[in-house]
């Protein structure tokens, strides 16, 4: 361990201290895999792992704390966190099971770097990769730059195993936030959430169970693909009603939470990025700050009006994105993941193999993060496709409960692209071909 204590950004603290709460869990690993249909050297790919950890600062870090006072620490000479494990003969699900364990075990964050890279080899050119990072030092887009770094100094992209340095510093990162934190408009973005926050709560649904207490910080993963066709429709839909196409996903999802709990007036959650400024695209850590979105609803409140008030919340969050105060508490949360402008294409949304830095590949979808919240909904979306991914506390709801809220999602996406005129309190929970299926059930039976 080298220097002294270096300070940490607002949100790894929190992330501290969850972590402190509960640190057997695995809700805030953050995984990513892939099949890889190639050869692979595996002392090469521990030489690039060690790039990898050698190029992006919080990688090579301890995290601690001294006088109750979060910090974290350089260490840059302990071993590096890559594994191979010979697999021949499993099958594709304990292949998948046995990638799905290595992302989910916990990490040391006093002892061990924050991430590691996983090889399970079933044969010369068929294989499982698995990068796992927990979420104090990487968020969703870091976790694909952390791929595509591992593979570019495995292909040796910049001469053998290395990466040229990172551009900006995390510590550079930290800095910057807290002098923002000093300005005036920190006073502003308290009071814009204050007042947001003030007189409504925090939506969620109806759990089948109670809770226990303590949250379980556990959870399961359920995937839902909308049809192309209406994946299609988006881009046009959210163009007419002079809004961002995830402006319109959200205001659905608010009418689904609206119509799925009854509640009028609730709060939901929005991970974004602070990938703001000279070199943060290609930096690695912790850089989501949360957005609180207020949604209301009147009997005649249509689904454009939602769509245009979601829209509206966002721009103001946004405003008041880059300074760390607390939000009102939510316990469901929306974000969207553009598929099209990953660090590695081609891997998401289709299952055809796609080629990177020499290396046949397929993407290995691994359920992770579940637990964080009650309901933790991620809209993978790309011109073509749209996959809504739940994830959720299993120790609260049932996956049929998931289910069907994902099918009231889906209903309001439709009438957005349809109906914008439709007061959201009368949008039927079935599509029409749906009701008249349940309606031939009785055709012919009076006496039913």
């Amino acid at each position: 361990m080298t220097g002294s204590g270096l300070p940490v950004s607002a949100g790894q603290e929190s992330m501290w201290f969850l972590h402190r709460l509960a640190p057997e869990s695995a809700a805030y690993n953050v995984v990513l895999g892939v099949r890889v249909h190639s050869p692979l050297d595996p002392d090469r790919l521990s030489s690039a792992t060690a790039a990898l950890a050698r190029r992006h600062e919080l990688l090579h870090s301890l995290h601690l704390e001294e006088d109750g006072v979060p910090l974290r620490r350089l260490a840059s000479s302990l071993a590096v966190p890559f594994e191979v494990r010979e697999v021949p003969g499993v099958t594709d699900e304990e292949l998948t099971a046995l990638a799905r364990e290595a992302g989910a075990r916990p990490f040391r964050l006093r002892e061990e770097w924050p991430f590691r890279v996983v090889l399970l080899s079933r044969g010369p050119a068929d294989a499982a990769l698995v990068v796992a990072a927990h979420h104090i030092a990487s968020d969703a887009t870091s976790q694909w730059l952390m791929l595509r770094d591992l593979l570019d100094a495995y292909a040796g992209r910049y001469g053998g195993t290395e990466l040229p340095a990172a551009p900006v510093l995390y510590s550079e990162h930290v800095a910057e936030e807290r002098r923002l934190a000093a300005t005036p408009a920190r006073g502003r973005a308290e009071r814009y959430w204050a007042g947001l926050g003030e007189g409504t709560t925090a939506a969620t649904l109806v759990a089948d169970r109670p809770r226990s207490g303590a949250a379980a910080l556990r959870g399961a993963t359920y995937e839902h693909r909308v049809a192309p066709e209406l994946a299609a429709r988006l881009p046009g839909a959210a163009a007419r009603a002079k809004v961002t196409p995830f402006g319109l996903l959200l205001g659905a999802f608010q009418a689904a939470v609206h119509r799925s709990t009854g509640l009028d007036d609730f709060i939901i959650g929005c991970p974004a990025s602070v990938r703001i400024g000279r070199g943060r695209a290609d930096m690695v850590g912790y850089l989501v700050q949360s957005l609180a979105l207020r949604a209301r609803f009147a009997p005649d409140t249509t689904i454009g009006d939602t769509v245009g008030a979601a829209h509206r919340g966002l721009l103001q969050g946004m405003s008041h994105l880059r300074h760390p105060v607390p939000v009102p508490p939510f316990a469901m949360a929306v974000t969207l993941l553009a598929v099209d402008r990953l660090p590695v294409p081609g891997l998401v949304g289709t299952e055809q193999v796609s080629q990177y830095a020499g290396l046949r590949l397929t993407l290995l979808d691994l359920p992770h993060m579940e637990g964080q919240f009650d309901f933790n909904v991620e809209l993978r979306s790309s011109p073509d496709s749209l996959t809504v991914v739940l994830r959720y506390a299993d120790d609260l709801f049932d996956l049929q409960t998931v289910r069907r809220f994902a099918e009231v999602h889906v209903r309001m996406i439709e009438a957005a692209l349809d109906e914008p005129g439709a007061a959201v309190s009368r949008i039927p929970l079935v599509s029409t071909d749906e009701l008249a299926q349940l309606l031939s059930f009785g055709a012919g039976h009076d006496d039913w």
